[in-house]
């Protein structure tokens, strides 16, 4: 009875510890087939980039919202693409995704063996606009690539930029046409940095899921990527999701990494941080 008894209260406390987190956003990733390219770098493997970049978002929203991605390799032309697939609830939002990245080559991809830490990157560098609602940090980018990462697109990045569309930021998704009819997404007064206004590029379509790279200081996820360094979701990233998914807990300060805790110094609404570079000690 007593040994009974005990492994009912091991149980019971084992089932406390692994109940996951119900007060946050939740990325349920599931992954569809298809192989890399043949002139990839890194050896890193899509899976775990996928759920590093999940990893990333749902630090960001402590909302209990659960959105799922299906992800896999295929010959799309572009680097990555994503496609709503299922909408709805209230507030609004995207529910079901899908992500697909493209294994032709064109695409020279760095697939990090260890994603969720920076040190390929030798500096790091934060960058501040004023865009109606105080100075806000819009960009926080990692350049001076070393080994591998050097002379590629970094897939992290793009993975976190597609999973940004997903939050919010998706031509396709009904309250993001709504919140951005005009060209811009303004901030509510119930967000941080209230009356910011995030301008959004144009093409000929008219109106992108992208922020105005000439407009919003350079560094934004959802402004875009570039090869020879690694973007993780600013402030900026973070509000502009948080406004048309209906997110109100949000995290915009975070640390991004044990590197990111160094001691910075800042210049002219710039902060840069210089990342020592271990490679292999990931």
């Amino acid at each position: 009875m007593k040994a009974s008894k005990q492994i009912s209260l091991t149980l019971l406390a084992l089932a406390f510890l692994y109940i996951p987190n119900a007060s946050a956003l939740t990325v349920v990733t599931n992954f569809i087939g298809g192989v890399p390219p043949a002139n990839a770098a890194g050896g890193g493997n899509l899976s775990d980039i996928v759920n590093a970049a999940a990893r990333i978002w749902e630090a960001a929203y402590l909302d209990p919202v659960t959105i799922t991605i299906n992800f896999g390799w295929a010959p799309i032309g572009d680097a990555g693409t994503h496609t709503l697939m299922e909408q709805g609830g209230t507030p609004n939002r995207e529910t079901t995704g899908l992500i697909l990245f493209d294994n032709t080559g064109a695409a020279k991809f760095y697939l990090d063996p260890t994603p969720n830490s920076n040190e390929e990157f030798g500096r790091r560098t934060e960058e501040y606009q004023n865009l109606g609602g105080g100075q806000v940090n819009v960009a926080r980018l990692f350049s001076n690539p070393v080994g591998d990462a050097a002379g590629h697109t970094d897939l992290l990045s793009v993975v976190v930029h597609e999973m940004g569309h997903a939050l919010g930021m998706c031509a396709a998704n009904s309250a993001f046409r709504q919140k951005a009819a005009v060209g811009t997404i303004r901030l509510a007064d119930d967000l941080p940095f209230a009356g910011t206004v995030i301008p959004l590029a144009t093409n000929n379509a008219g109106i992108t899921s992208h922020f105005d790279a000439l407009k919003v200081t350079y560094g934004a996820v959802m402004a875009g990527i570039s090869g020879d360094e690694r973007r993780l979701p600013s402030a900026l990233d973070i509000l502009a999701n948080a406004e048309i998914s209906g997110f109100k807990m949000l995290n915009l300060d975070r640390e991004q990494t044990p590197q990111s805790r160094m001691s910075p110094a800042r210049t002219a609404g710039r902060l840069e941080t210089g990342v020592p570079v271990r490679r292999g000690s990931k």
